[in-house]
């Protein structure tokens, strides 16, 4: 079983293709700078898992994912959000959000500073979604941009199939660093579990379309 409690994961999954994770990177600089950290549908994909009973096996669920800081800058770069959140929080929560907005508008910089092979998210630990994830650790992470507006090189057309293996994790290094930034922008998180997606394989499904996308 793969669900883990108390326990530090180790070395991340296979690597995200190069060019998605300079796009989620991208995304994440322009969300800062252009909608003062409003996300972009980029960065909420569909989080599928089995569901048996229902029609095709499975259910989906949207979420908001995450990317980690690369694993040499894990525990500092937790330190410095707590930091960030501790000296502010006095002035309120308010003053908390626009300091980690300024923080990030520096941080996501390049795609060689955050892991390579994981996404994550945080979500409220009773939930029937972490239920399946406990009980079936395989799942995918589906990734839809449409938009015939944003003509722009981080809003064009994308749809992406991440198959994933996912820890259901409520303590540890990876824990602390999603829990902390979070607590920048939505406050303290109680009852939430994260969940560590190590990356599998990436599929462009455009159109109908099975194509593997090389890491």
């Amino acid at each position: 079983m793969w669900n883990r409690r108390n326990q530090n994961p180790g070395s991340a999954g296979r690597p995200l293709p190069a060019e998605f994770l300079e796009w989620q990177v991208k995304l994440r600089a322009w969300t800062m700078h252009e909608t003062h950290g409003a996300p972009h549908a980029g960065v909420a994909p569909l989080l599928v898992v089995r569901q048996p009973g229902l029609a095709v096996g499975v259910s989906s669920h949207s979420i908001i994912c995450g990317l980690l800081p690369a694993p040499g800058v894990l525990d500092a770069k937790t330190v410095e959000f707590r930091e960030l959140y501790e000296a502010h929080i006095g002035d309120g929560a308010r003053a908390v959000y626009d300091q980690g907005i300024a923080y990030l508008k520096n941080y996501y910089e390049e795609a060689s500073a955050f892991d390579p092979g994981s996404i994550t998210t945080l979500l409220p630990r009773k939930l029937p979604v972490v239920d399946a994830l406990r009980s079936e650790t395989k799942c995918a992470l589906v990734f839809y941009v449409f938009d015939l507006v944003d003509k722009s090189e981080v809003g064009r057309l994308r749809c992406l199939h991440v198959d994933c293996e996912a820890d259901v994790l409520e303590s540890g290094p990876v824990y602390d660093n999603v829990w902390w930034h979070n607590t920048l922008f939505h406050g303290p998180a109680d009852e939430h579990v994260v969940i560590h997606f190590r990356h599998r394989g990436t599929w462009d499904t455009r159109f109908g379309a099975l194509d593997e996308v090389a890491s």
